[in-house]
């Protein structure tokens, strides 16, 4: 008979998301988009559909340095939640999004880095969401009654002005067209360990007496691949 039974939920996957203060943010945006005009002014002609992406160096340029600054700070903050602050991180890429109505972006990941995320300015009334997808391989997905947070193979993030949201950039996310009537502006950017090769590219376990090899950590799997 059975007498209790329990769940555990293994592997989870964190979003961190920040949120600037109302007035706060309504001013600090409104300095980012002014600047964020000025760099693609005048705007090509672009396909319908297509939107506008500025060069991937705003957090080179003296006019995002305040918006940079908060970018480290939140890192740092994730840092120390995932026990990795020992370990510097910098900003690898860093670039505007501006998306009219009936824009969007497709499915996509940032290779080579450790961390993303993107920060909104300006966000229309209605259709602007950040949807994540499941990594896990999807093998069996019988009809559901109803979808949640476990049963589902996508995850919603909402946005809004001041908000930031930081993710592993292994998750694949994409952004749905913009079907509001003015235009959804973000501020996308990647982070990676500062010396990467020199510090965390290492093998992660030593070797022993006889040829074996020991795990460093006490959670580690030593692994001779």
């Amino acid at each position: 008979m059975i007498v209790k039974q329990e769940i555990e939920e293994l592997f989870p996957t964190p979003l961190w998301v920040v949120q600037l203060g109302t007035a706060e943010a309504a001013a600090f945006n409104a300095k980012l988009k002014a600047e964020i005009e000025k760099i693609i002014s005048p705007r090509p002609k672009v396909p319908t559909g297509s939107n506008w992406q500025t060069p991937q160096d705003l957090h080179t340029r003296p006019a995002f340095a305040d918006f940079t600054g908060l970018v480290e700070k939140a890192a740092r903050g994730v840092a120390r939640y995932l026990q990795v602050e020992q370990f510097p991180m910098m900003i690898t890429g860093c670039w505007a999004n501006v998306n009219p109505p009936g824009t969007y972006h497709p499915t996509h990941n940032h290779p080579n880095n450790y961390l993303s995320g993107v920060y909104y300015v300006a966000v229309p009334e209605t259709g602007s969401q950040l949807v994540f997808q499941d990594p896990r391989p999807v093998m069996i997905m019988p009809r559901i009654g109803k979808h949640s947070r476990v049963t589902a193979n996508a995850a919603v993030s909402q946005t809004q002005p001041g908000r930031m949201v930081l993710f592993p950039s292994w998750l694949r996310h994409h952004v749905p067209a913009n079907d509001g009537t003015t235009e959804r502006i973000s501020i996308s950017f990647n982070l990676m360990f500062t010396n990467f090769a020199e510090t965390l590219a290492q093998p992660s376990w030593k070797p022993t007496a006889g040829g074996n090899q020991e795990a460093t950590s006490p959670n580690a799997s030593a692994s001779s691949s």
